[in-house]
């Protein structure tokens, strides 16, 4: 457990966007400098960002410069509480689902391409017969039939809302990953 001493205290703030805008464009909108800024999630119209609390009024001030229209909802110290309070939110956090497959990396990158929208699914990992795959909450079973749909072999074997606990999981399966998976991000 990370001690807040040690790191600082943080702030969550929800915005509703008025149209939806990846996650990736956030990021590059909100990147003039501030590293102080995280967007932790955009999805659904609707995006979380982190920052410290000294930064908590500048960042509003980006996020409507940014984004124009957009509406600062709430902000709260904890992450969790901002995701029950809108459900919206709840739906559509990242969720992380491990396959096995038979197809190429390439394949299935260009393949779930086509059928990806603003929120996903988004590939993370594929290589020695397993992938990782990126998606909403809402659209998990969506995505494992889209997988289906791509690779009938392809079998979904573990879910997450953390990326690095499936990261361990295949690293434990297949020791030859074991560095390339555990030394991501």
């Amino acid at each position: 457990m990370v001690v807040k001493g040690s790191r600082g205290r943080r702030r969550y703030v929800a915005f509703s966007l008025g149209r939806t805008i990846p996650k990736s464009d956030m990021e590059r909108m909100l990147s003039n400098g501030y590293g102080k800024i995280t967007v932790i999630q955009c999805a659904g119209g609707w995006c979380i960002i982190r920052c410290d609390p000294s930064m908590l009024e500048r960042s509003k001030e980006l996020m409507a410069k940014a984004c124009p229209g957009c509406e600062s909802k709430s902000t709260s110290g904890n992450l969790i509480t901002l995701r029950r309070k809108y459900p919206i939110l709840w739906e559509t956090r990242p969720r992380y689902i491990a396959f096995t497959v038979s197809v190429s990396k390439e394949e299935l990158f260009e393949k779930l391409e086509e059928k990806a929208d603003d929120d996903g699914p988004f590939l993370k990992f594929c290589d020695k017969g397993y992938a990782v795959v990126k998606c909403a909450l809402r659209d998990a079973d969506r995505t494992v039939s889209i997988m289906k749909e791509i690779d009938g072999s392809s079998s979904p074997f573990l879910s997450s809302y953390k990326s690095k606990d499936i990261r361990k999981e295949i690293a434990n399966r297949v020791p030859e990953l074991r560095e390339v998976l555990l030394a991501r991000k």
